[in-house]
């Protein structure tokens, strides 16, 4: 079985991508630390830019993860600054704004594998839905009680992690990543 060391202070991305990956026959090894993070709207650019700071604390070969939220009605903002929106107005403050708006959102994660300093390869997953008109759901963290995945009813914390690790943009993500690492 393959390893790969995941670099997150986020316990519950830790334990989602534990459980997608197991399935992909590789072992995940958890290390925290405190990266900063550039203020992009990009993932994929907050994403190598944390890849590249753990390989240089950690010295060995690294996977990082961001994930932003993006709102068409809000021309894709917050996109990977989604933490530091929610941190201002919060789940509810989301919802109001969009009252009377269009509601569809697109989820999108970038995982970053860095095995150096020119050696960031970016795997992306995205999965198109809406955010909700009211708060759902005990499980999961961030947005997760807001947004509602194309096809589904429920938001992802309404569902049990199997359910929303079967459908969610950072499995899309990992399975790319699975495909790239396993050549």
């Amino acid at each position: 079985m393959k390893e790969v060391v995941f670099v997150s202070k986020n316990k519950n991305k830790a334990k989602e991508i534990v459980e997608i990956l197991k399935h992909g026959g590789i072992q995940v090894i958890h290390k925290e630390a405190e990266l900063d993070e550039i203020q992009d709207p990009d993932v994929a650019c907050v994403a190598k830019h944390k890849a590249l700071l753990a390989y240089t604390i950690f010295k060995m070969p690294v996977l990082v993860e961001d994930t932003g939220l993006y709102i068409a009605t809000m021309h894709g903002y917050p996109g990977s600054l989604i933490k530091h929106f929610l941190a201002a107005i919060g789940q509810q403050g989301i919802i109001d704004f969009l009252k009377n708006k269009e509601r569809a959102a697109r989820a999108v994660t970038a995982f970053a594998f860095c095995e150096g300093p020119d050696k960031v390869h970016i795997s992306k997953g995205e999965t198109a839905g809406e955010i909700s008109i009211a708060i759902k759901g005990q499980s999961g963290f961030g947005w997760d009680p807001i947004f509602v995945p194309e096809g589904h009813e429920k938001t992802y914390a309404q569902m049990s992690m199997e359910e929303k690790n079967a459908i969610s943009h950072r499995k899309k993500a990992l399975e790319k990543f699975c495909e790239w690492i396993k050549g």
